[in-house]
């Protein structure tokens, strides 16, 4: 299972390395990934061939892959096919492998892929430009480059300064890799295609504008969920929180472009679903926009074409077509809010197969009516089992007056728009007309006269004006009826009229329009020319009118607009309006101030939903995310395990955990025990570890392993909070590791953690919680003569390095004692003083070990300038050598 590789002396020096971290390829990055126990000019061997072929004592990441145990360094990769018995070498010295100095490598089924980076000096620094990503389908015998280049993929910003590839995820077909500034890429086919995706339009813009990039737009770890069925759960971690891409099947997100409905859940009184009839479709969401679902004819529905769609009494209710939209093919009922759907058998039978379209639904009472087109208006007395069809003119079946296209309550009316006009039937208290009001409207084009008009009123609403002094006392009310030429010599109008006239007032001319929405004295005419509004009967969108513009902004930035869409259907609740389009549809909860807007998604590479996780939610103490890891435990989600710390104060940190739990209507957590009050599931985080933050993540069923910067950590099942912290130790208690040496790399295979540390790599038994048989992997160099001496990393940086190691060789045992000495030739330090060394070669493992962090015998650090070592032994010998520290 793949964690999140981390290049550590890298992410030790992110904040230094925003600067400048836009498209051009500067950025100082530190160099390549200095290697202890390794020397320039040589490539290091354990003695009488025990480890031979062992590269690196630096080891950021480790993987298993094909029966082998891999381990990843700045020389390369070496990988042991016998539990650490032997290695094999797999780098540029034994393949075409583009670079040796790996930040990221993983195995996604039978590929391997690595990021890697060379080091350039430029006006005098050294600078590490990244590669990008290589593959390899031979377990490392050759190697393919992806070229981004614009010979290539033509993707900027790959290659070069800033752009280290810190982490490499994947699952079957999937593919992503973080890059820092070089933001986050994803492939669908394997890796041989790539783009850059970005959590919102926002960060898109903003980092194409080729400025440097925001805090969202630097992503340094990555980790895929496949725990959610047939979705792709993707995290990402950025400098300014994380991200959940989901990658949803059709049946689980909105998959009609065109929206011809939108229906509210009648009974639901909180967290209310959203039901949208679409050209593909059913789709069911919320009022907050996700969890989505689609339904199609697979599940029930007579045709794929939804036409009207209304939730009465707990039952949902559709009309359908054939694809194009232009043949019913009957209604469609659901009892389970959308999940599956059954033919209204008793009306298919008689009425679908015809030209004639469900148009729309409403309902007065227990009464639910139906306008049908041609088929005319029918009324359900049993929540749309079966259907009673209603003539408006009964003189007449053939007459345009029994084609309706719309339906409309208002207290005892019905307002119906037919072929002909408006009809208004007045109800008595059994639901029978009494009495009908005919105003036909006439076919006449004009693009400048008031009496421009035409027949066919396809929507008609009741705008009720409230008195000013008493908001529940109604003033006056307005007809409104948007109506479509029936033949070529109508217009297109929008037709007005006080209740207590008989005048029609004709506006829009020209115009299709779709739906009506009234806030007070001002109405919303939604059509063709998008949302206008009129006030006092103006006409929409002229002064005082004007145009309602329908986006969405993020940090004082329109990403996207309504604008260029046609506007199909409105619906209100209190705060909440939803809005339909001919290209998706948008949600506010806060009656229009921030609107989100959801676009069909049929690209594959753009997540169907994207959220950022910030020191904002619970459970999340900083924003700066460097590794994540997935637990799998049987029989429920995954659990997202993330490093948090803050992007500014970097005492404030965390370990934290995700887990799936389920939530009432309000989103509070409850009782999975209590099945009545569950409304849903959400990912909920919980800080589990305060003291430190983790570079890596490795699992045991459902107990976890954390490499932090004061060691490795272990949290047996289910202790809450509670963390052991498990020695690096050889079988006598002596150390394996420094004091406080960090632990980068984990990896759990079969019965064995493997441990990668700057200093060496470590292998336990995983035996009930007994961690005590530990074996180490570590470089000796014995190329070198005995009189050689030298130390490593050279150059030391205090912020970059975490001490100096020494090399030396006893022949015989001598009492040993190294001092270190500044340019004047004063004592700085004395490392070694006078200790009894057997014969050997040093440094090695345990107690004898000695290391140099940088300071001097009054605990200050040094100056930054060129120092010396002296060696003596107690057998007269004596050896010097030359070190240099750097900032």
């Amino acid at each position: 299972m793949r964690i999140a590789a981390v290049s550590f002396a890298a992410l030790i020096l992110f904040a230094a390395s925003f600067a400048g971290a836009g498209e051009a390829d500067g950025g100082r990055l530190p160099a390549d990934l200095t290697v202890s126990g390794d020397r320039p000019g040589s490539v290091p061997r354990i003695s009488a061939g025990e480890n031979e072929d062992y590269l690196a004592n630096t080891v950021i990441d480790i993987f298993e892959h094909n029966g082998g145990i891999w381990l990843v360094s700045g020389q390369g990769l070496n990988v042991s096919y016998d539990g650490g018995e032997t290695w094999e070498v797999v780098n540029s010295a034994t393949s075409d492998m583009v670079s040796d100095n790996l930040s990221a490598a993983t195995a996604v089924g039978s590929r391997l892929w690595v990021g890697s980076n060379h080091s350039e000096e430029l006006g005098g620094f050294l600078y590490s430009l990244s590669d990008g990503v290589s593959y390899s389908d031979d377990n490392g015998a050759t190697w393919n480059q992806i070229d981004f280049s614009e010979d290539g993929l033509n993707i900027r910003w790959v290659f070069g300064g800033d752009r280290t590839i810190y982490d490499i995820s994947g699952h079957r077909e999937w593919l992503f890799f973080s890059a820092f500034a070089g933001g986050f890429l994803a492939s669908r086919d394997g890796g041989l295609n790539w783009r850059r995706i970005y959590g919102t339009n926002y960060d898109s813009l903003q980092y194409n504008s080729g400025g440097t990039p925001s805090f969202t737009n630097r992503y340094f770890s990555c980790a895929v969920d496949s725990s959610h069925g047939d979705s792709v759960f993707v995290w990402a971690g950025t400098a300014g929180g994380f991200y959940r891409f989901v990658y949803a099947p059709v049946r689980e997100r909105p998959y009609s472009r065109l929206i011809n409905g939108v229906a509210l859940c009648d009974a639901c009184e909180d967290t209310s679903y959203v039901f949208y009839a679409g050209n593909n479709g059913v789709s069911r969401g919320t009022t907050e926009g996700y969890p989505f679902i689609s339904r199609f004819v697979d599940d029930g529905l007579p045709g794929p074409y939804v036409t009207a769609v209304t939730d009465f009494r707990e039952r949902l209710l559709v009309g359908t077509a054939e694809g194009t939209g232009q043949t019913m093919t009957g209604l469609a009922y659901s009892d389970d809010r959308g999940e599956t759907y059954w033919p209204v058998t008793a009306f298919n039978t008689q009425y679908s197969g015809g030209g004639d379209l469900v148009r729309e639904f409403t309902n007065m009472g227990e009464r639910l009516y139906m306008a049908a087109e041609e088929a005319g208006l029918f009324v359900s007395m049993d929540t749309g089992m079966s259907w009673e069809q209603l003539l408006v003119d009964s003189s007449d079946a053939a007459s345009l007056w029994n084609a309706v296209n719309a339906v409309f309550p208002w207290e005892e009316r019905l307002l119906v728009g037919t072929d002909t006009g408006l009809a208004t039937l007045y109800l008595n208290i059994g639901g029978d007309f009494d009495s009908i009001l005919m105003e036909p409207f006439p076919e006449y084009d004009s693009a400048t006269v008031s009496t421009a008009s035409s027949s066919r009123v396809v929507k008609v609403a009741v705008q009720p004006i409230y008195s000013p002094d008493d908001t529940t006392t109604i003033d006056s009310l307005i007809y409104w009826a948007a109506t479509r030429p029936l033949t070529g010599e109508g217009r297109p109008v929008v037709a007005r009229r006080n209740a207590d006239s008989t005048s029609w007032k004709m506006l829009q001319v020209g115009v299709n329009t779709n739906d009506f929405a009234f806030f007070g004295d001002t109405a919303l005419v939604l059509g063709d020319a998008g949302i206008r509004y009129s006030v006092d009967g103006t006409n929409p969108g002229v002064t005082p009118g004007g145009t309602y513009i329908v986006e969405e902004v993020i940090s004082n930035v329109t990403v996207d607009s309504l604008t260029a869409d046609r506007i199909t259907s409105i619906v209100t609740r209190g705060d909440t309006i939803i809005i339909g389009s001919d290209n998706g549809f948008a949600i506010t909860n806060d009656r229009g101030l921030h609107y989100n807007i959801f676009r069909m998604n049929f690209d594959t590479l753009a997540a169907d939903s994207v959220r950022l996780y910030s020191s904002w939610d619970p459970g999340i103490v900083g924003d700066f995310v460097p590794a994540m890891g997935i637990q799998y435990i049987d029989d429920e989600p995954a659990r997202v395990w993330i490093s948090n710390r803050h992007t500014t104060y970097g005492d404030t940190v965390a370990i934290s955990m995700g887990q799936v739990v389920p939530v009432d209507a309000d989103g509070d957590v409850v009782d999975p025990s209590e099945t009545e009050l569950i409304e849903g599931y959400e990912i909920v985080f919980q800080a589990m570890y305060r003291d430190d933050y983790a570079w890596n993540y490795a699992f045991n069923g459902d107990s976890v392993f954390a490499g932090t910067n004061a060691g490795l950590l272990f949290k047996p099942t289910d202790t809450g909070t509670a963390w052991d912290t498990i020695d690096l130790v050889d079988d006598e208690g002596e150390p394996l590791t420094l004091p406080g040496t960090p632990v980068y790399g984990l990896e759990v295979a079969g019965d064995y953690l493997w441990v990668g540390t700057d200093d060496r790599t470590v292998r336990i038994r995983i035996d009930l919680g007994d961690f005590t048989d530990q074996e180490p992997f570590f470089v000796i160099d014995t190329d070198s003569p005995a009189d050689e001496v030298y130390a490593f990393p050279v150059p030391f940086s205090n912020s970059r390095s975490t001490s100096v190691d020494f090399h030396f060789v006893v022949e015989r045992q001598a009492e040993i004692t190294l001092e270190i000495y500044d340019f004047a030739m004063n004592m700085v330090a004395r490392v070694i003083d006078n200790v009894t060394y057997p014969p050997g070669i040093y440094p090695t493992t345990g107690g004898q070990r000695r290391v140099w962090d940088g300071y001097n015998g009054q605990g200050e650090q040094v100056a930054v300038g060129v120092y010396y070592f002296k060696v003596e032994y107690s057998t007269g010998e004596v050896h010097w050598g030359k070190l240099a520290v750097i900032p």
